[in-house]
């Protein structure tokens, strides 16, 4: 079978088995949500996420669904592991509980709860197998087993709260809200996502 790829952004090109892979997971998981390849391979659909450090891009992501219009559902493909603070662990919550579906490559993931202390546990998380996160729930993503080629898909089990997500210190367990984002992030966007304004 031939692959079909399509260039969305500098740095970001799709394919066919992608794609097959995202549409079979909605099929599967989020069936209220359909997919297209005309879909996939718009590219206003697609956001480039920044490290704010480097301004490289460590995920693309397509939203199919997002509050507050309804349930999140969202396929992620990472490019560089989501570790902040030059490599000290910095871990973050989310707004809404999710399950995430890992449907090619994987990823090693150190979650974090709050149980009278930091309890810290390490997970690996492989094709075909689901990561349910919480939102009181903590984690990094430390690292990919097949960066550029590890795809997820995020399912949301509940709406999200604007701005409910922040960090969590281990040592402390103190949690932080997340701040605005900041100019350096802010002109990152603006750099990796030019294709978002011709949408």
């Amino acid at each position: 079978m031939t692959i079909m790829t399509a260039t969305i952004a500098p740095g970001l090109t799709v394919t066919t088995a992608q794609y097959e892979a995202a549409a079979a997971a909605l099929t599967a998981h989020a069936p209220d949500v359909s997919l297209t390849w005309r879909d996939w391979t718009t590219p206003h659909r697609w956001g480039l996420v920044p490290d704010e450090t480097t301004g490289r891009c460590y995920k693309a992501e397509f939203t199919l669904q997002d509050h507050p219009a309804g349930l999140l559902r969202r396929i992620n493909l990472w490019f560089e592991p989501d570790v902040r603070e030059k490599g000290r662990p910095r871990p973050h919550s989310h707004p809404w509980p999710f399950t995430a579906h890992v449907l090619t490559g994987g990823y090693s993931e150190d979650r974090y709860i709050l149980d009278g202390g930091v309890h810290q546990e390490h997970a690996e998380h492989r094709p075909g197998g689901t990561n349910d996160l919480p939102r009181n729930l903590f984690h990094e993503v430390t690292e990919l087993h097949e960066p550029g080629a590890t795809l997820t898909l995020m399912v949301a089990s509940a709406p999200g709260v604007w701005g409910g997500w922040g960090y969590l210190c281990p040592d402390t367990g103190r949690y932080d809200p997340s701040p605005p984002p900041s100019d350096a992030f802010t002109r990152a966007w603006r750099d990796l996502n030019p294709h978002r304004a011709e949408g």
